[in-house]
């Protein structure tokens, strides 16, 4: 009797569990914001979750520390010539059919490289010559890193082509602005045909999509399952040039932090990072409406804006007609700004960057003072950075946040960046979707992504 029940039970299980596969066909919902264009783009979490749907990594970082490549079918690194191999899979091909080669690979690599980000600029002071030739790159380092390919697994770092084509798991078909973008299947991707028949990615909140970002904790008891993101978002208003008055500044960030307090989707930030892990509380003290507006009324500030809050441009305008403050925004991608920088007078930048929970208080500040300081990068800046590195290898604690401390004392001293607010995310998704991953950098992963049958 008891053998017969243990069979059934055994029985039972296998039932159960493949009952429960994915099948081909079907289309998946994500709500996201709208892309200004499909340029890359990484200054906030919807953006990286995007562009990681058409562009493909020449990496990816599982969050259990496994690394793997659908571009590479071999990379492996001589130690003894201080150089990493990468070998092209064969027949690779973009989203329209145009043949993937090595001249490809290394073009998105030197974009990348020329990117004003933390993680290009490392990988910059490592590299000393980028070569290639049929199916293969060679990267010969300055010195020896045997982990280097971890410093190629970055989301920023994707296969580009220099035409309207895609490397990623899906391709743009259809755009209707401000309302959807459907994406198509790339039947040349090379990690394999996806499960689904489309990806349809939503703006707005009229739908109910089967995935989609919100504050944790929100939307456990209606059906989704929680991602914890390990990501948090903030926004700062930066001060590039210095010959801006203290008066300005204040009467802007007072202006800017009431908007963002009152759109409810964010919460206040009183630190460069995130307030429950910083060695210093930022308090800046707020001025009144009525002295706000007759200090902004007559600044003719033109505000420049990054372009992947272009979702706040009309709740933003409507503030500022209620505010009676006639204040002149001009949305930019992160790509026009280092053009804008160094030939128009940007004083006023509002602007927002990612940090995952992973990064040490000292890889935030390091990425702080090296993307969002630009030309106000001084030597003295340099000095702190690196005693910052000194002080890291020394592995005292309490020698580190004081330095920390001091780094950020002087960026708010300096009146450089204040910050505004802070959003955090959960990825939910819907009961019934199987095979979405959750790299180690936050990022949901569809590749293996499909419905139940």
């Amino acid at each position: 009797m008891g053998i017969i029940k243990k069979t059934v039970i055994i029985l039972t299980a296998l039932i159960v569990s493949f009952s429960i596969k994915t099948h081909y066909g079907g289309e998946i919902s994500i709500r996201l914001n709208e892309p200004s264009s499909f340029t890359y783009s990484s200054s906030n979490y919807s953006n990286i979750i995007f562009f990681a749907l058409i562009h493909e990594n020449f990496f990816y970082l599982k969050s259990n520390g496994e690394i793997f490549s659908n571009i590479f079918t071999e990379y492996h690194y001589k130690q003894d010539n201080k150089t990493l191999v990468l070998r092209l899979k064969k027949n690779l091909s973009f989203s329209d059919g145009s043949k993937i080669t090595e001249n490809e690979v290394k073009v998105s690599l030197n974009l990348f490289l020329n990117k004003n980000l933390l993680s290009a600029k490392r990988l910059r002071k490592i590299i000393k010559t980028i070569t290639t030739d049929k199916d293969t790159i060679h990267m010969e380092l300055l010195y020896d890193r045997a982990d280097i390919v971890g410093f190629l697994t970055v989301p920023e770092l994707v296969l580009l082509s220099g035409k309207q084509a895609f490397s990623g798991i899906f391709y743009p078909h259809e755009w209707v602005k401000e309302r959807y973008i459907i994406l198509k299947p790339n039947k040349f991707y090379p990690g394999g045909r996806t499960y689904l028949d489309s990806l349809k990615v939503v703006f707005g909140d009229e739908l109910n999509p089967d995935v989609f970002l919100a504050e944790p904790g929100a939307f456990k008891e209606y059906g989704y399952k929680e991602f914890n993101s390990g990501i948090y978002q903030n926004t700062f208003i930066c001060f590039p040039k210095d010959k801006v008055g203290k008066n300005t500044k204040a009467a802007l960030y007072t202006l800017l932090k009431q908007f963002f307090i009152s759109s409810g989707s964010t919460t206040a930030l009183n630190s460069l990072t995130s307030d429950d892990e910083s060695p210093i509380t930022i308090n800046i003290k707020k001025i009144s409406s009525w002295r706000m507006r007759s200090i902004l009324k007559y600044s003719k500030i033109n505000l420049y804006v990054f372009s992947s809050l272009s979702h706040i441009e009309e709740p933003f305008n409507e503030f500022l007609r209620k505010k009676g403050v006639p204040l002149e925004t001009i949305y930019i991608s992160e790509n026009q700004l280092v053009g804008y920088l160094n030939n128009t007078p940007i004083k006023f930048l509002l602007l927002e960057k990612i940090f995952s929970k992973r990064m040490t208080l000292e890889e935030k500040i390091r990425k702080i003072l090296q993307e969002m300081i630009f030309t106000r990068f001084d030597e003295t800046y340099l000095k702190l950075l690196n005693e910052l590195t000194e002080i890291k290898y020394l592995k005292n604690e309490e020698l580190l946040i004081d330095h920390v401390a001091k780094i950020i004392e002087k960026i708010i001293n300096d009146g450089i960046l204040l910050p505004l607010a802070q959003k955090r995310y959960s990825l939910y998704i819907k009961n019934g979707i199987q095979g979405v991953d959750i790299d180690y950098y936050g990022r949901p992963l569809f590749q293996r992504a499909g419905l139940n049958e």
